[in-house]
């Protein structure tokens, strides 16, 4: 039960990440976390698959962070 709880924790919250915490996902770097913070300022993700609207997210992007992060 422990195991699943700290897999939670280790997600990170594409919502409310800051660049940072952002830039530890792989393929994320310092222009990419800053057009995610730019994308939720106007509309907060929905789904995981959202950020793929994010420019420099593609699919390629998405299947490597996708383990990694959530919205809630």
């Amino acid at each position: 039960q422990t195991g699943s709880l700290s897999e939670v924790q280790a997600k990170i919250n594409i919502n409310t990440a800051s660049a940072e915490e952002l830039q530890r996902l792989p393929s994320i770097g310092k222009t990419k976390a800053e057009n995610i913070l730019r994308y939720r300022e106007k509309k907060p993700f929905q789904t995981e698959e959202e950020i793929m609207n994010v420019s420099g997210i593609g699919k390629k992007v998405f299947e490597q962070i996708q383990p990694q992060i959530c919205v809630k």
